[in-house]
């Protein structure tokens, strides 16, 4: 797992600068794992700080708002994990099961 040093980051990431950085650390939108004496960044954290400085440019969202929509991206994620283990569960069952399965999804979303 390739790990990135706080000056890495600012030079990978466009719009991001060190005062930038450290807030968002302390917000906790990125958690940076200890390397000793220095603290290190995941590729998943340069990605959130990609997002972090396109939605600030973008829309002009502050340290607070960010941590809201990344919290809503995490959970859209991981909803979207649980969701493909469904999936691959029921397309493990004989076609009948499916398509009770179906017909009650459409009926429980109203359609």
């Amino acid at each position: 797992m390739k790990s990135y040093s706080y000056t890495e980051v600012i030079t990978l990431v466009p719009g991001l600068d060190e005062p930038m950085l450290r807030r968002l650390v302390q917000a906790r939108i990125v958690l940076p794992m200890a390397a000793g004496a220095e603290h290190r960044l995941r590729d998943a954290d340069v990605a959130r700080l990609r997002l972090c400085c396109e939605l600030s440019d973008g829309f002009g969202l502050h340290d607070d708002a960010l941590a809201l929509v990344l919290d809503l991206v995490d959970e859209m994620h991981g909803l979207r994990g649980e969701l493909r283990a469904l999936m691959a569960a029921l397309s493990e069952e004989e076609e009948p099961v499916q398509a009770r399965i179906r017909d009650r999804i459409v009926r429980a979303r109203g359609r």
